[in-house]
C-alpha cells in the first residue's frame, strides 16, 4: 500500500476550494474511462470534454437544482470518477454496478457534514464509515483497514488531521493512486447526468 499522509492532499483546499466544499471521488480498478463512465449511467453519446471548473460555476450559479456532472481521468490501472456537484455513486445500485468484477474505493465529502469512506469490491461493501466517526464502521470487513486508518489520523477523539484530506489519503494506500492538482486542472472526459441532484448536506 502507498504510504500517503492527509498533509499529501492539503493541496485540494488550496488550489481547488470549490470543490473541496462538497465532491466525491470515486476510483475503479482496471476500468476505461468510458466504461466507467457508462457504469454510473452516462451514454456514450454525451460525452465531451468537460472542464469540473465549468461544471462548478454552473452549480454556484444555479437558482435551482444545479446541474450534476460526472467526470474521468485515469492513474495507474484505475479510472477516477470526479463528481464535483453529486454522489451518484454512492448509491448501493451503482457502487455495485462499478465495482462488478473488480474493486471500488469512493470518498465523498460535504464539508462539516459528511466525510464518507466506502471499499467494494465486486459488488460487496468491504468498509465503510463517516470520517467524523471512524470507530462506526459497517461492512463485511470493518476492521481490514484499521492500521492504515491509524497512520492517516483516522481515529476516534478530538483533534487530528482534515477528516477530507486524510480520507483521500486512505484511499490512495488502498488503490495506489495518487491524485495530484494536475489530475483536476484541465478538462476531462465528462458528461451532465441525466437527474440533477445535488450534493445534500443531511
Amino acid at each position: 500500500m502507498s504510504a500517503a499522509f492527509a498533509r499529501d492532499y492539503a493541496w485540494l483546499q488550496e488550489s481547488q476550494p470549490d470543490l473541496a466544499e462538497a465532491y466525491c471521488l470515486s476510483y475503479v480498478r482496471g476500468l476505461t474511462r468510458t466504461e466507467a463512465l457508462r457504469r454510473l449511467g452516462v451514454s456514450e453519446r454525451r460525452l465531451r470534454s468537460l472542464p469540473i471548473a465549468e461544471a462548478l460555476e454552473a452549480c454556484l450559479c444555479a437558482e435551482e437544482a444545479p446541474p450534476m456532472t460526472a467526470h474521468a481521468l485515469r492513474v495507474n490501472g484505475w479510472s477516477v470518477i470526479v463528481e464535483p456537484t453529486g454522489c451518484r455513486a454512492t448509491r448501493p445500485e451503482l457502487y455495485r454496478a462499478l465495482s462488478a468484477g473488480t474493486e471500488l474505493v469512493s470518498v465523498r465529502v460535504v464539508m462539516e457534514h459528511r466525510y464518507e469512506f466506502r471499499w467494494v469490491i465486486d459488488g460487496v461493501l468491504q468498509t465503510f464509515f463517516d470520517a467524523r466517526r471512524p470507530d462506526r464502521r459497517r461492512g463485511v470487513r470493518p476492521d481490514a483497514l484499521l492500521e492504515e486508518m491509524a497512520a492517516v489520523g483516522l481515529t476516534p477523539g478530538p483533534g487530528g488531521p482534515d477528516p477530507g484530506a486524510a480520507t483521500l489519503a486512505l484511499a490512495e494506500r488502498v488503490t495506489g493512486v495518487r491524485m495530484r492538482p494536475e489530475h483536476l486542472a484541465g478538462p476531462l472526459l465528462g458528461a451532465e447526468l441525466d437527474s440533477a441532484r445535488p450534493l445534500a448536506a443531511h
